[in-house]
């Protein structure tokens, strides 16, 4: 059991990858992807070119020098408000943090910091059996987007 109390909620550094590195892999062996085989060193490239580039923002929940759960942001534009919005991609708690908020202490933190980059908002998808993660979701305000249908297209032969 993780007690909550003074966790501290912050953007990941370059110094933090090898912190993030083990979280982030289990994540991705979760994904019901098929695209997620790659290996420890691949992950570990992966955040390292995204914090160099400043492709993807990572927020970190730690407490006493412990990763307990992460999102990634990545950037999105949108032609038609000429605003930029973040795209919450992952939001990973570990297993013996779940169901005491930290997953909320995070969700308020890519709050903040949408609103600390002036961005239009936060858009989000989850798969369609994961009610826990909807209902954590709507109970924060996002709305479930009916008006439009998401397409995606593999171009890559892997």
């Amino acid at each position: 059991m993780v007690d909550k109390g003074n966790m501290e909620l912050r953007s990941a550094k370059l110094s933090d990858v090898d912190l993030l590195l083990p979280l982030f892999h289990d994540y991705r062996q979760l994904s019901v992807s098929l695209d997620s085989t790659a290996g420890l060193e691949e992950s570990k490239k992966w955040i390292t070119d995204c914090l160099t580039n400043n492709d993807a923002t990572f927020l970190l929940a730690i407490k006493e020098g412990q990763l307990f759960g992460f999102a990634t942001l990545y950037k999105g534009f949108s032609s038609v408000s000429l605003q930029k919005y973040w795209i919450l991609n992952d939001l990973y708690v570990t297993s013996d943090a779940r169901g005491l908020g930290v997953g909320t202490l995070l969700m308020a933190k890519v709050d903040d910091y949408a609103v600390q980059t002036h961005s239009k908002g936060v858009e989000l998808e989850t798969s369609l059996d994961n009610r826990v993660a909807q209902s954590l979701y709507e109970k924060l305000g996002y709305l479930e987007n009916t008006q439009y249908k998401r397409y995606f297209k593999k171009v890559r032969k892997d």
